[in-house]
């Protein structure tokens, strides 16, 4: 298919990326305008300055080669129309090709485009959803108006950069699998990550790794699995995964073996510390394969894994003594390596911290 651009007028002025955060809708799965998040602004992972019009139809897609990130958050675009009204806009972002799994949902935005000079600039929130560094990331979008302001319907166009770039980011002719022909290099476009949990033992979320809450956001517990069957003729991999943090849910998660919109378990972690001094794993899953679901506590050594045997119905785990890791630390011993057992400044309590640069536990004030 030959590239059908559309012929808009510049805007009057350029808008930086600087300002992208003040400027810009902020859409959800949902189609609601979301609240920026505190992570907005940097980590930028990738970008490409914004020509200030939209000039590549919809049909159009565009993929971002060598993700050098380990989730994907905030993705902005820019829109022109030459009928202005309101549009439902939607972008999907996908795993090394077109018709590859899914990263996260689909990002809906529901806003008022209006006719040029400029461009509305619309940001999707994927939430942080977790992308295997050197990954190819492939977005495809649809929009459609659903009010027009002078009873004229017609089409929407985004913004396809100024030209050339860099040599990650591409526009495509189409959306044809697995990344169809370059139409050119670089594409208005501006994607953030969200901030990963620091320190030298924390969860880092990936296609094959859940991070799981203690107290929000702080990503303690980590989650993988490995699969295999002699069914089919054979099949063996790692468990994907699949975060409901949109969702608001922090404490679990999803994972799957065969197709992304095929979960096999859901798996979730719950403090019974008040109860029994451990946390509670609860695992169900709806699978007769074998797999292996491990869980690590990344701040205390504590491990737990659950197997089962291919070609068996999985029970369900309900194991309230899954990892005895509530309460402060008493010997570096019960410490995640490297981390060390060190006092608080108050009350005589210790807790697994990160040791101070050439060794032994920090200073705190």
């Amino acid at each position: 298919m030959l590239s059908q651009r559309a012929c808009l007028p510049a805007a009057a002025s350029h808008i930086t990326l600087a300002v992208l955060a003040s400027l810009a809708v902020v859409a959800s799965s949902g189609g609601h305008a979301l609240l920026a998040q505190t992570w907005f602004g940097p980590p930028q992972v990738a970008a490409c300055p914004f020509s200030g019009q939209g000039n590549a139809g919809l049909e159009h897609g565009f993929y971002v080669t060598g993700y050098p990130g380990t989730n994907l958050s905030l993705v902005t675009l820019g829109y022109t129309t030459n009928t202005p009204g309101v549009f439902s806009i939607s972008l999907t972002a996908r795993r090394n090709a077109f018709d590859g799994p899914m990263i996260g949902v689909a990002q809906t935005a529901t806003v008022h485009v209006p006719a040029p000079p400029g461009e509305t600039l619309v940001t999707f929130d994927f939430a942080g959803a977790p992308v295997t560094p050197g990954d190819t990331v492939a977005f495809t979008q649809t929009g459609s108006e659903l009010s027009s302001d002078n009873d004229s319907f017609g089409n929407l166009f985004y913004d396809a950069g100024r030209g050339s770039c860099n040599t990650s980011i591409f526009e495509t002719e189409g959306t044809s699998p697995p990344l169809d022909t370059v139409a050119g290099a670089g594409v208005g476009v501006a994607i953030y990550q969200r901030s990963s949990q620091s320190g030298p033992t924390a969860c880092i979320a990936s296609d094959t790794v859940l991070c799981v809450d203690d107290s929000p956001g702080d990503g303690r517990f980590k989650v993988s699995a490995s699969f295999q069957t002699a069914q089919g003729g054979g099949r063996f991999g790692k468990g994907q995964a699949i975060p409901l943090s949109q969702l608001g849910v922090v404490r679990g998660g999803l994972l799957w073996f065969f197709a992304g919109d095929t979960p096999e378990m859901l798996f979730k972690i719950v403090n019974g510390c008040a109860v029994n001094g451990h946390y509670w794993a609860f695992l169900s899953a709806t699978t007769n394969v074998g797999f292996t679901v491990t869980v690590d506590d990344t701040l205390r050594a504590a491990s737990k894994t659950y197997t089962n045997a291919d070609r068996t119905a999985a029970p369900p785990v309900q194991d309230t003594s899954a990892l005895a890791s509530c309460g402060p630390c008493t010997s570096n011993g019960q410490c995640r390596s490297p981390l060390l057992c060190c006092p608080l400044p108050t009350g005589g309590i210790k807790a697994c911290l990160a040791p101070a640069p050439g060794g032994g536990c920090p200073l705190l004030p």
